[in-house]
């Protein structure tokens, strides 16, 4: 548990990339290959659907899943906003925020925050609204609820505390110059770790102290690559996989790589990777999935390759999830691909809505939850 305390600080100017994710290709002008044809589908283990529900609207915004034990809180474009029990899909509570949202969900359990369209951060319990602030900057990682706090990282790299209460702005610390390279419209890493709060900052993990916002100590994962504004983009991407005192992550077009968060802060592996979404793992792998559609693990102990599935090329993946004996991966054509841990090989394959799978999937008591830009939430269950 973070304790609280209170701190004010001040915050800056960002600049926004052009191309995002979803359109790099579009951008660059070329076509990408056709995806690869489906496998035949080997179902050797058992996985389904358990339930599914609709949004209101679409998710065309970042959104991350937020997971309390057996609920979830989603969000859609338009506002609305979603506490659901992970092992039936019924609704616990339901809200709108009235604008649309750039970043969510975030939520302890007993407040949930998103960040609206319009710069405002949002803080609800019970389906209720309990405050609504004016941010300096666009936001497009989901806050961090904890310790009775609303953490935000900006799209011009401040990160800042707010009292979950009442929302005053208990502190706020610039990372690093506004003119050092351009953001990414998708989710970064904020999270809490042994006490200290971990974002990711322009090719680099900071560590906070929650308390006064002041920076702990920092490790380097990435390093610029290029002399033009897009080819310095050193994002670090959410999901992350923290395992103790290892955190694994993968930084926008450069790579993966696990670094020690003790004893301040060294990288111990990296490995070359171009993709663009992030990664999870346990005690033993790391898994993520590259922009070509090869879905890779690499051991956490020291970087080696131990799988690369390569049957999934151009299929558009999102980013996997680390399940017990599988790995799950979503594709552009609403498919949940099942494979193995040990091997990566192909082990079931199951059908949403049809709609691209953009958004992370999360374990949720006993179902994989995930949720198409279509609005269609879909726990899977699969062992």
């Amino acid at each position: 548990m973070i304790p609280r305390r209170s701190l004010k600080s001040s915050a800056g100017r960002w600049l926004l990339a052009s191309c995002t994710v979803a359109v790099l290709a579009a951008c660059s002008g070329n076509k990408p290959p056709p995806p690869s044809p489906l496998q035949a589908n080997p179902a050797s283990v058992p996985a389904g659907v358990a339930w599914s529900q609709k949004l209101p609207a679409e998710v065309n915004f970042p959104l991350q899943v937020a997971t309390v034990g057996n609920e979830i809180v989603v969000a859609d474009s338009r506002g609305n906003v979603q506490a659901m029990q992970a092992g039936s899909g019924s609704v616990l509570w339901q809200a709108s925020v009235g604008k649309g949202i750039s970043a969510g969900v975030g939520s302890d359990g007993t407040t949930a925050a998103v960040v609206t369209d319009r710069n405002e951060l949002v803080a609800l319990r019970g389906g209720k609204e309990q405050w609504r602030i004016p941010l300096d900057t666009r936001v497009y990682t989901a806050p961090l609820v904890a310790g009775g706090r609303v953490f935000v990282l900006g799209a011009d790299r401040s990160v800042a505390a707010y009292d979950g209460g009442n929302g005053f702005r208990l502190w706020t610390q610039k990372a690093r110059a506004a003119d050092d390279g351009l953001v990414l419209r998708q989710g970064s890493l904020l999270t809490a770790a042994g006490g200290a709060l971990l974002a990711g900052v322009s090719g680099r993990v900071v560590a906070f102290n929650p308390d006064d916002g002041t920076p702990l100590m920092q490790v380097s994962v990435a390093s610029a690559r290029g002399g033009t504004d897009v080819a310095r983009m050193g994002d670090v991407l959410a999901p992350a996989s923290r395992e103790g005192g290892s955190l694994c992550t993968r930084t926008f077009q450069a790579g993966v790589s696990c670094a020690v968060l003790g004893g301040g802060g060294n990288t111990v592996w990296s490995q070359p990777s171009t993709g663009s979404t992030g990664i999870s793992g346990d005690a033993q792998i790391v898994v993520g999935s590259d922009d070509s559609g090869n879905v890779v693990a690499w051991e956490r102990a020291n970087g080696n390759p131990v799988w690369n599935n390569t049957t999934l090329r151009y299929r558009g993946l999102g980013a996997p999830l680390v399940a017990g004996n599988q790995v799950l991966v979503g594709d552009a054509q609403g498919y949940v691909h099942v494979l193995a841990r040990q091997s990566g090989a192909l082990v079931n394959r199951v059908a949403t809505d049809g709609a691209p799978i953009r958004v992370a999937p999360v374990l949720a008591g006993n179902s994989v939850i995930v949720v198409g830009s279509k609005g269609t939430v879909t726990a899977i269950q699969a062992r």
